[in-house]
């Protein structure tokens, strides 16, 4: 009987055992997936300088330190990232299209009745540069570009290309979006949906490749495709054998111009145009991959004040007088407006929307959102989160702009004061937006007109002591 009992509770054991198992596996299996899990490839990234020509009339284009990166998860085996060479694509980088000295990479699907899809961290985009390759077999194979919010919802899509024996078909093309074959000045004739491209030349291994296609998003007025987003390709294979292929030969991004960016050295790429380029980013990098560690290492952030993040790295804050004066040349971005878009990030190319939140009001509401989006605003004129200037400013207390004010607790429980950093004001006030706490919203209003002031001046309110 001892026996008896001594297996049954063994076999119980076991089961609990399996049980939990089968519990656990799948919550292992669901964990995000590390860097090495994703398949990569890094788009140039380039930016239109100030100086301009009557050749260039948006100014030269200057190559950026760090590229965009794409990458794609759960890629099928066939997927592959191959650099451009006369074996794999017809040519070296230069000679099929893309700008001196950059190295492109293209990305390419072979197994039949399969699909690949690889997404960039969110950027502003002016332009995107690509080209399709096919070989024999791809007829019906698709190519997809679209764009994704930075939480992953979807967001417009852009063209659809079909695969066809002698080119490739326009399927779809987004309304807002001029397309040009071969003309990356965009100043020719444009290309419309349902137009077919031509096969350009050979292109290797990859079989033929059609010229370049050159993408110019909307730049004047207001447009959905403005904005924040994550960039997405999609190549769909068909039945039968084959490769079809991307190549991202550049993207053209969105920068802000900063003090000291008119000093920056280098010559542009396409006349060697001088005279500095801007580089405050628009966007928080928000990416649907883990990062990968630069290689080589990149030196550490320069603390721009000299401190270690502790002391004073303050940047400057202008009125929302002053932002309302210039709403035609407020600085490329994103910013929150409580009530707006769902409190999801607004473009501050919609100036209509961003007009009426500086102008402020009688509710509590309107108040907060006058000086916050002021807020915002005066960070994307700093370089934008992400840059070194705003990282050390955001670390720093309220004591370095001269702040006084009486310690006030919002009704979460955080403690706001003079010796609170900026970056907590700032989540604080997203916090009471999300939960619609009209209390805090009064208290943290009073505090951003201390931040900002109401000089209608371009002069800054306060500076570090």
């Amino acid at each position: 009987m001892r026996t008896y009992r001594i297996a049954l509770s063994i076999t119980l054991l076991s089961l609990i055992a399996g049980l939990l198992t089968f519990v656990i596996t799948p919550s292992r299996q669901s964990q995000p997936a590390q860097a090495a899990q994703f398949l990569r490839l890094k788009i140039p990234a380039v930016v239109h300088g100030f100086e301009k020509s009557p050749q260039l009339p948006d100014g030269d284009l200057f190559l950026q330190t760090l590229p965009v990166e794409m990458a794609a998860s759960d890629a099928p085996e066939s997927a592959r990232v191959f650099p451009i060479n006369i074996e794999t694509f017809g040519g070296d980088g230069e000679s099929v299209g893309a700008l001196p000295t950059v190295k492109p990479q293209g990305l390419s699907l072979s197994e039949p009745n399969s699909k690949v899809t690889a997404k960039t961290c969110t950027e502003e985009i002016w332009d995107s540069n690509l080209m399709i390759a096919a070989t024999p077999g791809t007829y019906g194979d698709k190519v997809r570009l679209f764009l994704e919010h930075s939480d992953g919802k979807p967001g417009p899509q852009l063209a659809l290309f079909t695969v066809q024996n002698t080119g490739v078909e326009v399927t779809q093309l987004h309304p807002h979006l001029m397309l040009f074959v071969g003309n990356r000045y965009a100043t020719g004739p444009m290309v419309k949906q349902g137009a077919s491209v031509a096969y350009l030349t050979s292109a290797g291994e990859s079989g033929m490749r059609t010229d370049l296609l050159t993408f110019a998003w909307p730049m004047m007025g207001f447009s959905e495709l403005q904005g924040c987003y994550r960039l997405g390709v999609e190549i769909e294979r068909g039945d039968n054998s084959g490769a079809t292929s991307v190549v991202f030969t550049d993207i053209v991004v969105i920068r802000n111009r900063v003090a000291g960016d008119e000093n920056n050295p280098g010559a542009g790429l396409l006349r060697n145009l001088r005279g500095g380029f801007p580089t405050g980013l628009p966007c928080k990098a928000e990416c649907p991959f883990p990062p990968e560690p630069p290689n080589p290492p990149l030196p550490p952030l320069p603390n721009p004040g000299g401190g270690a993040g502790d002391e004073c790295n303050a940047i400057c804050y202008r009125s929302a007088q002053y932002f309302k004066l210039n709403i035609k040349q407020l600085p490329r971005g994103t910013v929150v407006i409580a009530g707006v878009n769902g409190n999801n990030p607004v473009t501050t190319t919609n100036t209509r929307v961003l007009g009426l939140a500086l102008a402020g009001g009688y509710t509590t509401v309107q108040k907060l959102n006058q000086e916050f989006v002021t807020a915002q605003l005066n960070v994307l004129n700093a370089g934008g989160d992400g840059s070194p200037k705003v990282f050390y400013a955001m670390e720093g207390k309220l004591t370095c702009y001269n702040l006084n004010f009486e310690e006030v607790t919002l009704s979460n429980g955080f403690t706001l004061s003079p010796e609170t950093r900026l970056k907590d004001l700032y989540q604080q006030t997203r916090f009471s937006i999300t939960d619609s706490r009209i209390s805090d919203m009064v208290e943290l209003t009073k505090i951003y007109q201390l931040l900002n002031g109401n000089n209608p001046l371009g002069v800054c309110n306060y500076t570090a002591p």
